[in-house]
């Protein structure tokens, strides 16, 4: 009950007391004091996406483009590769045959063939057998499917690159084999081409097996491809010297081996057979 009479404001008292108190939130401490609200900016705020400059029409579908902005100068990816027949190989030598076909296989057959390989030709994968077939030798790495005999390339045009008849084929063949032998040498731990021996003369075969001392095992010894075309334009030319600025990579002799791509397969030697090597 207060001293003074009605309307008399007492000693000492704050008019603001008697102003409504705002809502706090629930949990806040009692008489907290609310947050200052900021004030607005000059002008309006940035904008948090880039406006459209013109919306699609109701029931377009909304194609939202993933993943990072793309050079229009990168190459797009040519494809899978399909190796025929189906092979079993073990985990360590699909890896390596992947880095492989996508960093040496594909780029020759660019550079070579202006196209990309679609299918590889193999002869051998997992056969559990001894080397070179023959029951009494060392066990082959083909028997842990460590190892694969590759006996041609076939491109997006259909032409079949064969290992047997293109490393003596055409420049362009010739260039691509051996490029693509060279970086084997490098990827995978034995690599046996054409020349290495005679169970070798229709396949490249390469495996991941262990040697001692960390060695590589590439036979015969890698060339550059370019280095084997040129050799093998300069062949064409000393057999053709009314024409010397032809390269023989196309040609209607189909007669002269070299003068042609290997796909006629004509010479009369067998053809490959899995499990020779």
């Amino acid at each position: 009950m207060s001293l003074y009479a009605p309307g008399v404001p007492e000693p000492g008292e704050d008019d603001a007391a008697f102003e409504p108190t705002p809502p706090q939130p629930y949990g806040s401490a009692p008489g907290a004091r609310p947050l200052p609200v900021p004030l607005p900016q000059a002008g309006p705020p940035p904008p948090i996406y880039t406006p459209r400059a013109q919306s699609a029409p109701p029931g377009a579908e909304e194609h939202v483009p993933l993943g990072w902005p793309r050079d229009p100068t990168v190459t797009a990816s040519v494809g899978p590769v399909e190796v025929k027949p189906t092979a079993t190989l073990a985990c360590p030598i699909v890896s390596a045959l992947d880095q492989w076909i996508a960093a040496a296989v594909q780029p020759a057959a660019l550079h070579w063939f202006r196209q990309p390989v679609v299918e590889i030709k193999q002869i051998s994968a997992y056969s559990c057998r001894g080397m070179n077939g023959n029951p009494n030798a060392h066990i082959s790495e083909h028997a842990f499917g460590n190892a694969l005999d590759i006996g041609a390339f076939v491109l997006a045009d259909g032409h079949k690159i064969t290992v047997q008849y293109g490393w003596h084929g055409a420049p362009e063949e010739q260039g691509f084999l051996h490029d693509i032998q060279l970086a084997a040498c490098q990827e995978f731990t034995t690599v046996l081409a054409p020349g290495a021996n005679v169970y070798h003369y229709n396949h490249i075969h390469v495996d991941l097996m262990r040697h001692a001392n960390g060695r590589h095992i590439c036979e015969p010894s890698a060339i550059p491809g370019e280095v084997v075309a040129e050799r093998a334009r300069g062949r064409y030319a000393a057999h053709n010297p009314a024409d010397p600025g032809v390269t023989g990579s196309i040609s209607v002799k189909r007669h002269h081996h070299v003068l042609g791509y290997s796909g006629e397969d004509n010479d009369g030697r067998p053809d490959a057979v899995p499990g020779d090597d």
